[in-house]
């Protein structure tokens, strides 16, 4: 058995939450009052009409374990005969580190964050961001990418932080529209991790706890679709997702312990002389990355029926697209909804056989957006509920107005980051065609 050097503090604290915990959970099936497990396991009051029944303790109860797990693998320390890190780079990232973990501490007492503990949250994860480029450039060629898309979800999720309270509404949906936060996390994420799966400091289970961060939150989205319906089981499950997070903090405190290992001694990596390969590389990012950008800012999977309803079309195309397959519509619809062109594109840069498939597929969706534009019939009858499409003007910047739902981005926005991305792919097909050329 390994032995830790907090272990003392470790066992404590987690046992006395542990122990709690199964206080909560007798109290509940014998007095049927749940509201002391669900603060203890999701850290919020539970919901007034709540019932304490099996399926619900048990979905509490994993909840807290999830938490109880992170508080054990935090506070343990490191193991026995591991050196502390005495090198310049490694030293002030583990200390980061270990400040991003103690700053979770707040979820507790404050489940609702104010922009205050949001700002300072957006502090320490930007210095985590920042240290970890050094040790980065050891093992993953494109560091300066992850350090700029690191700092660019950091620094929307500040903006829009700070705008809503100023009140600025406008500038508040410009900053979280684009969905930079999202894209740059997980562009960073994915370079660290990959960076650590290749450093001879940290091991599997840090990495692929760090994975599951990722995945498990969409997972549990997926989820909730078969428990539509069920009240109460629903509201419970749909509560319990946050405790993911609790794999984002094991993932933190195992990085900040595993850092007093030894590195896998690989030479920093040092850019390329050839200023024409990274922005080869750049390129190809952009065009992946920027088919992804509209559905994170939407608020519905579908790409045009949010905003188009049939009855609004022109006769004659009315009946074209009422002669299409449901089935196949709504499929397209999801395709490029949920940004499956940028899996296309991605593809395409790697196979020349795809290549006119994802340059077809592109030049639809933007002229199918563009059509859902143009030939909507504005005075057509007024829908009783859904979306109804109009071009942008000074009440409505984005081209949207919603009737009892929340509003979307428009088609047009679809159709110009296809545009971007058949420009970029297209410019990469005929580089690397020209490159034989150029060496003949």
């Amino acid at each position: 058995m390994r032995r830790y050097r907090s272990i003392l503090p470790a066992v404590l604290v987690t046992g006395g939450y542990t122990a709690a915990l199964m206080v909560a959970v007798v109290l509940a099936l014998t007095g049927r009052d749940v509201g002391f497990l669900w603060r203890l396991s999701l850290f919020v009051e539970a919901d007034e009409d709540a019932v304490a029944t099996w399926p619900t303790v048990l979905i509490l109860v994993f909840a807290g374990g999830l938490w109880a797990w992170a508080l054990w693998q935090s506070l343990r320390g490191l193991p026995y005969g591991k050196t502390l890190p005495a090198d310049p780079e490694t030293r002030p990232l583990r200390r980061a580190l270990y400040a991003a973990v103690a700053f979770w501490a707040f979820y507790a007492v404050m489940p609702t964050w104010p922009w205050w503990a949001v700002l300072l949250d957006v502090l320490v994860t930007s210095v985590v961001v920042i240290l970890f480029h050094p040790v980065l450039r050891r093992n993953v060629r494109h560091a300066g990418l992850a350090l700029g898309a690191g700092l660019l979800a950091q620094g929307s999720v500040a903006a829009t932080e700070v705008f809503d309270v100023l009140d600025w509404r406008a500038a508040e949906r410009a900053a979280a529209l684009g969905g930079f936060a999202a894209v740059g996390t997980l562009v960073w994420s994915v370079l660290v991790l990959v960076a650590q799966w290749r450093d001879g400091r940290w091991g599997r289970a840090t990495v692929w706890y760090g994975v599951a961060s990722l995945v498990a939150p969409d997972a549990l989205l997926l989820g909730r679709i078969p428990l539509s319906g069920t009240g109460d089981l629903y509201n419970v499950y749909d509560e319990a997702t946050s405790a993911a997070s609790a794999l984002f903090v094991i993932w933190l405190a195992r990085s900040a312990h595993e850092l007093g290992g030894a590195p896998s001694g690989l030479a920093p990596y040092v850019p390329p002389a050839d200023r024409r390969a990274t922005l080869m590389v750049v390129a190809r990012l952009t065009a992946c990355l920027v088919l992804l950008l509209p559905p994170l800012a939407n608020k519905h999977p579908a790409w045009i029926s949010p905003h188009v309803s049939i009855e609004r079309l022109p006769p004659v195309v009315g009946d074209v697209v009422g002669a299409v397959s449901p089935a196949f519509w709504h499929a397209s619809e999801l395709f490029v909804g949920v940004g499956g062109l940028s899996v296309l594109v991605l593809v395409a840069l790697h196979r020349r056989a795809v290549f006119w498939a994802a340059m077809s597929g592109l030049f639809l969706t933007a002229l199918g957006g563009l059509a859902a534009v143009t030939l909507v019939d504005r005075r057509g009858p007024d829908l009783p509920g859904g979306w109804v499409l109009s071009r942008p003007d000074d009440v409505d910047l984005y081209g949207v107005i919603a009737t009892f739902s929340r509003p979307t981005v428009s088609p047009l926005w679809f159709t110009a980051a296809c545009l971007v991305s058949a420009a970029l792919l297209w410019s990469q097909r005929h580089r690397r065609l020209a490159t034989p050329c150029n060496r003949m």
